[in-house]
């Protein structure tokens, strides 16, 4: 099984990803981008070069192509637990290129596994705000709120228009509340 948690920048991802692995000790963790050596060199490119968004959407290509064959194909009969895969892959890169052309790439890229199920940990503007307001913004996030609202937005329609079950979660519940609902969903598949 293979499920994904996905939200836009500070949604709390990798917060409960940390309480999950403390749950689920025999599955395996993964991230997106940077999970593998190759993907780590090329994370830092994405957030803090100046690069084209072709170039960004090629690197992130790069770097699921890599996790996928390494890491997800090896492991296709364990528990997989993502902090982001191929869905905000093509929702951040839907702000700028055809959806049928990046379902095509993902699809090449990864070999067609995309996650079975996903997580959307989702923000609303207010919280979105003080959130960022806390912190030092990556290539990603300097992009502004409404771009980030419009990504959370895309999540949503990328599950929807390939059919992949998902889990809408309100990231300003309390850490404690979504770890009980993500850890619920979990278990009634495991």
């Amino acid at each position: 099984m293979y499920i994904a948690l996905e939200g836009i920048d500070t949604a709390g991802k990798s917060t409960q990803i940390e309480l999950l692995k403390k749950e689920f000790e025999n599955a395996v963790f993964i991230k997106e981008p940077g999970f593998t050596k190759f993907g780590e060199k090329l994370r830092e490119i994405i957030f803090h070069d100046e690069i084209t968004k072709k170039a960004e959407l090629f690197l992130f290509l790069a770097d699921r192509a890599e996790t996928v064959e390494k890491v997800i194909k090896p492991n296709y009969n364990k528990l997989i637990i993502s902090d982001r895969s191929v869905i905000s892959g093509i929702a951040y890169a839907m702000e700028f290129f055809d959806f049928d052309l990046l379902v095509n790439l993902n699809r090449f890229a990864t070999d067609g596994i995309f996650p079975n199920f996903v997580f959307i940990l989702t923000l609303d503007e207010e919280t979105l705000k003080s959130r960022l307001s806390q912190k030092e913004h990556d290539n990603i996030e300097k992009r502004g709120i409404k771009y980030l609202l419009n990504i959370q937005q895309n999540m949503i329609d990328t599950c929807n228009r390939l059919e992949i079950p998902y889990q809408l979660i309100p990231a300003n519940s309390t850490i404690e509340a979504i770890n009980f609902r993500i850890k619920k969903v979990i278990s009634e598949f495991v």
